[in-house]
């Protein structure tokens, strides 16, 4: 067998599950359509319940959420625990903060750990024994909830089957800047279209970690807080689904949080999330296709958990047009490499289009949206990957918050180490583009250039925010 056959039956398969990938959006596209709101009832009395607020390093926004929590309307017993991890004079601002609460007859507690054992699902499951509620509203410390928001939400959980009503997520600051309005219309696609989807056709609605309404009873059902993977929303969505209960995505509620605004900060949320979704696909997919469900909801569970895979699919199959093209399979077999490549981004790409569409951007803003979009897509393709590979290897890790209080945070990483490395597989790409051009090569060479326009975008930015956090770390040691 000559080597062009075995790498041209490599890309194949590389070619074939982007496909698989860019193929599912159409079908998610198409299954949207039928997603009707669920009913809900008011109930004949309102269950005790908790708001849960896990806080670790969050001086800038914590006394923010603490005052939306307050203002919430709730006709039954209410009480906000803040589940305090923090290092730095963040509890101190989150006191004062409750002190105003108590002051107005919220019942409150704070709560310090000794350690971060467990991080955010550890801070969960402490808080969960310290509390009777029988509903427990999850929020992260960027999210502002409107005052009706447990009135609209609570209601669905009188179906005696559902375990947690997931809200959709609105956005604080999208209109920042190219990065923020880029991120929120990849936040739309998940609610707007996947969320949607999901529900439609009745398979996994996840809950996204906040803005959610959770039973107790649901909750411990299916096995409680995991710690053992970096994202333990998603991995307690599959446990409870396959442990008989459903989730709700009420798509008429908005949670409005903060999306970050600076490239480090966007792209540790991403690794967290890269890893952890390729830790909870290996701890659960066994279980799922084994358990009692369609074969629809099986595929599409496996399609989300492994989603993050896209990253090192991608940059495979830039490092494959180097062979390709130097033993001139690139060329010869272009017609069967087009098709799925442009399956595999038309997918995505329509459904940002879609999302747009439905929050009512006119068609220039959605293009230049989709094209950040795209650029950070592509970008992010070198730092998931690495974090997919630790997943899939490692399992959970280590907790990397995402910064929050925007470009006024106290908290600037000094960098990630990876933006000599984006600027070289950028560079490297580049080159591979205008080599396959002279050599008369077009497939694959759009591909290639976008990927280097993403990785140059996202390595230029870590490089330049690296040195600013650099900068001001070294500042604060001297004391200016």
């Amino acid at each position: 067998m000559s080597a062009a056959v075995i790498f041209a039956g490599v890309y194949g398969m590389v070619l074939g599950l982007l496909f698989a990938f860019g193929i599912n959006g159409y079908a998610l596209l198409w299954l949207r359509r039928r997603f009707e709101p669920p009913r809900s009832r008011e109930p004949a009395s309102w269950p005790r319940l908790a708001v849960q607020i896990p806080v670790y390093n969050e001086r800038d926004v914590v006394a923010r959420v603490i005052a939306a929590a307050g203002r919430l309307e709730y006709p039954g017993l209410l009480e906000v625990q803040v589940l305090d991890d923090s290092d730095d004079d963040t509890p101190a601002v989150a006191a004062a903060a409750l002190r105003e609460l108590e002051r107005a007859g919220v019942a409150v507690d704070h709560v310090r750990r000794r350690d971060r054992v467990g991080f955010k699902a550890g801070a969960l499951e402490d808080g969960l024994v310290r509390t009777d509620a029988e509903l427990l509203l999850i929020l992260d410390a960027d999210f502002v909830p409107e005052p009706d928001f447990l009135l609209r939400t609570v209601p669905y959980l009188c179906e005696p089957d559902v375990a947690c009503v997931q809200t959709r997520w609105g956005h604080l600051n999208r209109e920042h800047g190219p990065l923020t309005r880029g991120q929120a219309l990849g936040i739309d696609v998940h609610f707007l279209i996947e969320q949607r989807a999901r529900a439609a056709a009745g398979w996994t609605v996840a809950f996204n970690g906040s803005g959610g309404v959770w039973r107790r009873a649901a909750l411990e059902d299916a096995g409680g807080w995991s710690a053992d993977t970096l994202t333990e929303d998603l991995d307690l969505s599959y446990r409870a689904w396959l442990a008989g209960w459903r989730i709700v995505y009420a798509h008429d509620v908005t949670c409005p949080a903060e999306i970050p605004e600076r490239i480090l900060a966007f792209k540790a949320q991403q690794r967290r999330w890269a890893r952890g979704s390729t830790a909870t696909a290996l701890k659960l997919l066994g279980r799922i296709w084994r358990a009692p469900r369609s074969f629809g909801a099986k595929i599409q569970a496996t399609l989300h958990l492994t989603h993050y895979c896209v990253h090192p699919l991608m940059l495979m199959s830039a490092a494959l047009a180097l062979p390709l093209g130097w033993l001139g399979s690139a060329g010869s077999s272009w017609w069967t490499i087009l098709p799925p490549l442009a399956m595999a981004t038309g997918g995505p790409v329509t459904m940002a289009l879609v999302a747009g569409a439905d929050e009512g951007l006119p068609i220039g803003r959605r293009l230049r949206e989709l094209g950040v979009l795209m650029l950070l897509g592509t970008g992010l393709a070198l730092s998931n990957t690495l974090a997919v590979i630790s997943g899939a290897l490692r399992g959970g890790g280590v907790f990397e918050r995402t910064a929050k209080g925007g470009r006024r945070s106290s908290y600037l990483s000094p960098g990630d180490g990876l933006g000599i490395a984006e600027m070289a597989c950028a560079a490297a790409c580049a080159a591979l583009a205008a080599w396959l051009v002279a050599c008369g090569i077009y497939t694959m060479a759009p591909f290639l250039v976008l990927y280097a326009a993403g990785l140059s975008r996202v390595g230029i930015a870590t490089l330049r925010e690296g040195w600013q956090g650099r900068v001001r770390s070294a500042a604060l040691e001297v004391g200016v």
